[in-house]
């Protein structure tokens, strides 16, 4: 009777011992599954990051490629506009613009002799940089 009792007791500690393999199996794997779903998430948010960069550089280049297209020959055309058509070099626009300010203050003198008479504020000229602040402030990028 006791050796029967041996045998069921082998047999049980046999089949424990199996359940016991497959389980440890089982929760292996699933750590296994689990640390490798979260280096996959740790990838794709990077991925997601890296896709976000390059739109924003696509919008930053877009801004440059219109600031090179379409505001620098303004800028220029601009320049053109407000420099003397007849002077070429900068020495050349200096003298023209001390000219008309003489130009000016004779003018002005006859005209009152009790008072000193004053330089006419010439207008101010934008500069590119001012240009391009104001278009940016008014949002057209």
């Amino acid at each position: 009777m006791q050796s029967v009792k041996k045998e069921g007791f082998a047999k049980y500690f046999v089949i424990f011992g199996i359940i016991t393999a497959l389980l440890m199996v089982k929760v292996y794997l699933a750590n296994e599954i689990y640390y490798t779903s979260r280096d996959i998430q740790k990838l794709s948010m990077k991925i997601n990051a890296l896709k976000e960069e390059r739109n924003i550089l696509k919008l930053k280049i877009e801004k440059l490629k219109y600031k090179n297209t379409i505001i620098d020959p303004l800028s220029t055309y601009i320049e053109q506009i407000n420099t003397p058509k007849d002077a070429h070099s900068a020495e050349e626009i200096e003298t023209a613009q001390e000219s008309q300010e003489t130009e000016s203050n004779q003018e002005a003198a006859p005209k009152t002799e009790k008072q000193p008479s004053k330089p006419k504020p010439a207008k101010k000229k934008k500069s590119t940089k001012e240009l391009f602040k104001k278009i940016e402030d008014e949002g057209m990028f």
